[in-house]
């Protein structure tokens, strides 16, 4: 076999067995006996077989590889989009090497330079809070998931026009006292949700209440326990995990959900489905922004595009019975 590197198709000529029973000897698949995929495994490394994706790379300098960095894997939406870049990257024939920022710039900087020294073909980012990535900056083609705020943006939800559905709904139930969990003040996407919720709640004469903290379950089952339910009827907040933990300390506190306040979150979770009430909630449709972002990075388009979202209405909301003022901060 001069003059070519050796292919699946000689090592089976070679042992007089089929294709398919030398590739489930490389990959350990099949019901092969030990001395047959021994065999096969010997003669792979004695004529330096290169498999055939590994030797594409070596041919065409390309990895068939793509780079995705999420910020933080702690959160519950990163696995999702993470799975639907990976869905997307497959039916393209690219594989996906993950890295986690964990939720630092610095993170972030050094999954850059690990997955580019990997050799990957192209980069997917969802950039850390307060860090902005440049496509140009870059030695492969960058494709950005972030907000329509964020400059060179290459995938986005609408999450300006999620807060304004979240507000109308909301809104149009007759809720006029609210609590607006707007998450973090250095998120785009967050100041982009609530930006829209407060254009609507405005335009109606409503004045939310207006609380920043961080995303997660702990921080809305503070804000829950914290609160004087009597204050308000309805709570939107900009996250699910923040409502899900809202909703869970004042469940414990006897404060009924949606008979006394009304609670909406944002991204459609599993756990919104599953809490007692199920959530209203913002769906995103993660599968068609992977796959543009997937999409640009490997040249087939160009251009940012904007998706919609829509509001999936549950148990948690319901027209306001009274202004709550049966509650008190001393509720348990």
């Amino acid at each position: 076999m001069p003059g070519r590197p050796p292919s699946m198709l000689d090592l089976a000529r070679r042992l007089g067995v089929s294709r398919a029973t030398v590739s489930n000897a490389l990959r350990g698949k099949g019901r092969l006996s030990p001395e047959l995929a021994g065999r096969i495994r010997a003669l792979a490394a004695e004529l330096h077989y290169i498999p055939a994706h590994a030797g594409r790379a070596l041919r065409t300098g390309r990895s068939a590889t793509i780079g995705l960095i999420v910020p933080d894997f702690g959160q519950p939406l990163f696995p999702i989009f993470a799975q639907a870049i990976e869905r997307a990257a497959k039916r393209r024939g690219f594989a996906v090497l993950v890295g986690d920022s964990l939720g630092t710039a610095e993170g972030q900087a050094a999954e850059i330079d690990n997955l580019i020294g990997r050799g990957i073909d192209a980069l997917v980012i969802i950039p850390t809070r307060g860090t902005t990535v440049e496509a140009g900056s870059q030695p492969v083609p960058v494709a950005v998931i972030d907000s329509a705020a964020t400059r060179g943006n290459t995938a986005s939800s609408d999450h300006r026009d999620g807060g304004r559905q979240v507000a109308h709904h909301l809104a149009d139930l007759g809720h006029r006292d609210v609590l607006l969990l707007a998450g973090p003040t250095d998120s785009k996407v967050a100041r982009e949700r609530t930006a829209g919720m407060v254009e609507v709640f405005t335009a109606a004469g409503v004045a939310p209440q207006v609380r920043h903290s961080t995303t997660s379950f702990e921080a809305g089952a503070e804000i829950g326990a914290a609160v004087d339910p009597a204050g308000f009827t309805a709570c939107a907040a900009a996250y699910d995990a923040l409502a899900i933990g809202f909703v869970t300390a004042l469940t414990a506190r006897g404060v009924r959900v949606p008979q006394d306040i009304s609670v909406t979150g944002f991204d459609d979770l599993v756990w919104a489905r599953i809490v007692s009430p199920p959530l209203t909630t913002v769906r995103q449709d993660l599968a068609a922004i992977a796959d543009h972002a997937l999409a640009v990075a490997t040249g087939e388009r160009q251009g940012s595009r904007l998706f919609p979202v829509d509001l999936v209405l549950r148990a948690s909301t319901a027209k306001p019975r009274h202004k709550n003022q049966h509650l008190t901060g001393g509720a348990s």
